[in-house]
């Protein structure tokens, strides 16, 4: 895949460039090239940090996450916006992992991880506010599968839903 950041930018800028009143379309478009910006940026950023450079660096997952682990409860925090619609590049979904990853080995260092038989995972995502975005950035749009997929296995068994709660707000 040939990225070019500056060929992402450019579409981003002719786009607001357009002159006049903001239309729909181009705010989707903008939307759009946003979201393939982060996808791009995340891949170079993965490869310089994979292939390039010398020394040891602090990663980006690890960057943008935390884990506390009382012994009963664990907490990991995303310092990013989860997606919000379901579908996500590779890239995206696979940075995603990576933090949440990151998180729990943060947090397993600290105690050892308890695993439980019954759980409660609450997810609360930060959203922001503005003039009728609740279509976009409603829960059931968004790309939770990523954080629960990547918990089961590890506090709790996989695919065993009539052992766990969710709650998403």
């Amino acid at each position: 895949m040939n990225i070019s950041l500056k060929r992402t930018i450019a579409q981003l800028d002719r786009c607001l460039q357009g002159g006049g009143e903001t239309d729909i379309a181009r705010l989707h478009r903008m939307y759009d090239l946003t979201l393939c910006l982060q996808s791009q940026l995340l891949s170079v950023i993965y490869d310089m940090g994979t292939f390039g450079g010398t020394g040891p660096k602090e990663c980006l997952a690890q960057r943008q996450s935390c884990g506390r682990n009382s012994g009963t409860s664990i907490t990991l925090t995303i310092n990013e916006p989860l997606p919000s619609m379901k579908r996500m590049t590779e890239a995206i979904e696979e940075h995603w992992k990576a933090m949440l990853h990151a998180a729990i080995e943060e947090a397993a260092r600290q105690k050892p991880l308890p695993y439980f038989d019954k759980a409660m995972v609450e997810i609360e995502i930060v959203t922001p506010r503005g003039s009728d975005n609740a279509r976009l950035w409603d829960t059931s749009n968004r790309a939770i599968n990523v954080i629960i997929n990547n918990l089961k296995g590890i506090f709790f068994e996989d695919d065993n839903m009539e052992h766990m709660a969710f709650s998403v707000g």
